[in-house]
């Protein structure tokens, strides 16, 4: 210290600490020639070795009493028993000049009692930055253990000096990339044995998680708080191989999950998490020693990411196994894994194709469900009335199909990630869908198109308009109803009514958007040239002769420009849907301003399925065709202030993921003189005839065409022939491809919109109880309102907070259920608690917050009495 901060902080003590007397013993004579340097106005500088002691004390004692002086001594502070001036010096200041003195006053700290300690630390405090970043996490009130706490932060670089900061950031610092070294010490740990804070390091350890070695290492340390996480929240015994890793003081042992839990939901060190626990994993050969354990043990570890593979082996098991027992049982498995770490994290490696657990469960979701399904029909279907039969499959036998083709979805993306988890899963599927559902189905439908009064010889059901009628009753209203009124329809390819169930449930999740589904019966067959031909507007449309070229009112309408010219008679145009979405805001509104009515033709599924290089990417393309469709209606509303938008198809389809077997071909004993156009789901002609292997029927009957266009359909989902694909199909009389969906789309407005608008789904805390008794505490958590188009799912993180800190471990959950039961939308969750001291006249909170946005969205105030269980 130079002499004008030492005049600097001797003007401190005299002018605002306001001493009279001011002791400085330099026993080094450090100082000595800085002594005549010292100019303090007022002050008297006095060098006791050129005193009489027993003179200056009269002199400060009775001859001035008010003068101020510093006494300085350059030598050693004088035993009380010698000392003539301990009664001054005891009302007096001392003053260090020493670099533990001045440490003390750079860093702002009160207590004399740490110049030995910092003594002890002077290597740490030779770098300014070290000095300079630990004065920023010091308080005046710091004694030793919080200091050396303070130097960790500042050797491993950590924002906070919590215990569990310094770890996260020594435990991160072993990674570079994906690629970890858990075995070789680190930077920061050579720094932490160089600046003597290792020993506290320890000691630390052994009291936050009870960890004693003759040997202590990181690497040691390491493996054993992972182990001790992953018996902490295993339901049975740990592998013996494993056992000696354990924590003993099961007390402090929880500490350990309760740091690993932060750790791993860290946002800045995740991503080591990962990697390192990979590492352990596989040099404990842990993977190996947990064929044993079935889902229910391993619900609630997190641990490694090989548990997470068993437990999908055991639920695959569980299902191949049990699969028409209760498929049902295993779904709250599937929510407690998909709501855990290895399910939720973004890692490269996991996105590419989404999360590849998350997408597993996902598919398993599906696939019980579908049982679940099955298991509810197991009799199979009976319906007096077509009629009937048409309403049960929309309102839920069109599950079967949405599940199907979610499962697929899922597992279609599971191999491009190169993962084959599900074959045996896929195996079942396959048979309940295509081996007992379409077949189910076809015989129960294929009851009601033939004989004398089936739906062949009169294609309408009561209530269900057809769809040849849909630009009269759908279209033809809105344009009455005001003379600007204007129609927007979007016609998408091949969309079946299960697909547009979902996507009317995405539009719905929307704010200002209200969308709405019905039905038409399809024409038959089911093909495009004749469905597209029967949505637009006309008086009458049928076949050319000898041709299977369709013409409204003697015009072709195959092209968009002839479709064009067909409108053009209603003041209206025809558009795709591409090249719409393509257009900026101002040139979409410049091209339908003088247009009443917009058509817009979507091609995506169709022109994916119907192909036999492309067929098995059909579940892919209704993804696409889902996301596609929703931007395009949030164009037309928002962009092109479209307030009346239909959404509807030509025709559905069936896709079968195993391709079809020879069973499933009908193959004719004859070819019939009249056929004009011959596909694997129709043949279309005059004159046909009848056959046994065929039904048979007339377009001026189940398309409204004026003329007698005759065609044979394969009975059930049965082809002609296969080429060309036989996976995908259409052109029959199976609802998947005669259920034609219309979702209609209206932006909703002030008071409505408000009154309408999506919100997530709330949740309680069952119980009273607002005490916490146990180190592991159960919650039980309520979704007080079912899922549906305006309520969606919402996913919370729980925790245990002092304040705004985490002392538990944190529990993610999602609230998804869509069940009118509310014992069924009941979700518990179990917390393990920090060890600590914790007052039980404190209140503390259990938190929910986002996982995404951090927002807090409840914070309920508890009491925590850990003494509370051993008063009885």
């Amino acid at each position: 210290m130079d002499s004008a901060k030492i005049q600097e902080a001797l003007s401190k003590i005299y002018d605002i600490e306001e001493y009279r007397i001011v002791f400085w013993y330099d026993p080094e004579q450090e100082f000595l020639e800085t002594l005549s340097m010292l100019s303090i106005e007022g002050v008297t500088v006095v060098n006791l070795l050129d005193e009489s002691l027993l003179e200056l004390k009269i002199r400060l004692e009775t001859q001035d009493r008010t003068g101020k002086y510093l006494l300085y001594s350059p030598s050693p502070e004088p035993n009380p028993e010698n000392d003539w001036l301990l009664d001054i010096r005891l009302y007096s200041r001392p003053f260090h000049a020493d670099r533990a003195s001045i440490l003390l006053n750079e860093l702002g700290l009160t207590s004399q009692s740490l110049r030995a300690h910092l003594n002890e630390r002077k290597k740490f405090f030779k770098s300014q930055d070290r000095l300079n970043r630990l004065r920023k996490l010091v308080v005046a009130e710091d004694k030793e253990s919080d200091l050396d706490q303070k130097m960790l932060a500042v050797l491993t670089r950590s924002d906070q000096a919590s215990t569990f900061d310094v770890l996260m950031n020594l435990f991160s610092e072993m990674c570079t990339g994906v690629s970890c070294d858990f075995k070789s010490p680190t930077s920061s740990w050579g720094d932490i044995e160089k600046f003597g804070v290792a020993p506290f390091f320890w000691e630390k350890m052994a009291m936050t998680f009870g960890y004693v070695a003759d040997s202590p290492s990181l690497s040691d340390l390491l493996i054993r708080l992972l182990v001790s996480d992953f018996s902490n929240t295993l339901k049975g015994t740990i592998p013996g191989s494993l056992a000696h890793f354990q924590f003993t003081d099961k007390s402090l042992a929880i500490n350990s999950s309760v740091f690993i839990a932060q750790w791993r939901s860290h946002l800045s060190h995740f991503r080591e998490y990962a990697a390192i626990s990979q590492e352990i994993a596989t040099e404990l050969r842990l993977e190996e020693q947990l064929g044993g354990y079935n889902e229910e043990s391993l619900l609630d570890v997190m641990t490694f990411e090989v548990v997470e593979r068993q437990v999908l082996r055991a639920l695959r098991k569980k299902i191949k196994q049990d699969q028409w027992d209760k498929p049902e049982s295993l779904k709250p498995v599937i929510q407690r894994r998909r709501d855990g770490y290895w399910a939720t994290i973004q890692l490269d490696q996991y996105t590419e194709s989404g999360n590849i657990y998350k997408t597993t469960y996902d598919a398993l979701e599906a696939a019980l469900d579908l049982l679940t399904l099955r298991k509810i029909h197991d009799a199979g279907f009976s319906f007096a009335k077509a009629g009937t039969m048409y309403q049960a499959y929309t309102s839920e036998l069109f599950r079967f199909d949405q599940l199907y083709r979610l499962f697929h979805e899922y597992a279609d993306r599971l191999e491009l990630a190169g993962w084959d988890v599900l074959k045996d899963v896929q195996k079942i599927v396959e048979a309940c869908y295509s081996g007992w559902f379409l077949d189910q189905l076809s015989i129960s439908w294929g009851s009601f198109l033939d004989g004398r009064d089936g739906l062949l010889k009169e294609w309408s059901i009561e209530n269900i308009p057809n769809q040849q009628d849909f630009f009269s009753l759908t279209a033809q209203p809105v344009l009455q109803s005001h003379a600007r009124s204007k129609v927007f329809v979007i016609v998408s390819d091949a969309l079946r009514y299960e697909v547009a169930e979902e996507l009317t449930r995405e539009l719905n999740s929307k704010f200002r958007f209200k969308a709405t589904i019905s039905t038409q019966l399809g024409i038959l067959p089911s093909y495009t040239a004749l469905g597209m031909a029967s949505l637009l507007p006309h008086r009458g449309y049928g076949y050319k002769e000898q041709s299977d070229q369709i013409l409204i009112a003697g015009q072709p309408c195959a092209t968009l420009e002839q479709r064009s010219s067909i409108l053009s008679n209603v003041n209206g145009i025809a558009v795709k849907a591409d090249e719409l979405l393509a257009m900026t805001k101002d040139d979409g509104r410049e091209l339908v301003r003088p247009w009443r009515v917009v058509y817009i033709y979507h091609n995506q599924i169709d022109a994916t399925g119907d192909s036999a290089q492309t067929e098995g990417k059909a579940f892919t393309a209704v993804r696409k065709a889902i996301e596609e469709l929703s931007s395009l209606v949030r164009f037309i509303v928002n962009s092109l202030n479209g307030a009346n938008v239909f959404v509807t198809a030509d025709h559905g389809f069936i896709y079968q993921d195993t391709p079809p077997s020879p069973l499933e071909k009908s193959d004719l004993a004859f070819k019939p003189d009249g056929v004009i156009k011959a596909k694997k789901r129709y043949i279309l002609g005059r004159d046909l005839g009848e056959s046994e292997k065929a039904w048979h029927g007339s377009t001026r009957v189940t398309a409204g065409t004026s003329d007698d266009m005759e065609f044979w359909i394969p009975k059930g989902v049965n082809r002609f022939h296969f080429s060309g694909g036989a996976r995908f199909i259409h052109g029959g009389a199976m609802p998947q491809e005669i259920v034609v969906p219309v979702v209609q789309v209206r932006e909703l407005e002030g008071k409505t919109a408000a009154n309408e608008a999506v919100k997530q789904v709330n949740v309680s805390l069952l119980g009273s109880n607002r005490k916490i008794v146990n180190s592991l505490q159960k919650f039980e958590l309520i979704q007080t309102e079912k899922v549906s188009d305006r309520m969606t799912p919402r996913t919370l993180v729980v925790s245990l907070r002092d304040g705004e800190l985490l002392i538990s471990t944190e529990e993610m959950v999602t609230f998804n259920s869509s069940s009118d039961s509310m014992e069924e939308r009941k979700r518990s969750l179990t917390l393990r608690l920090k060890k600590g001291s914790y007052d039980n006249k404190r209140e503390y909170f259990l938190v929910f917050r986002d996982p995404g946005t951090q927002i807090e969205y409840e914070r309920i105030p508890m009491t925590i009495d850990l003494a509370f269980m051993n008063d009885f």
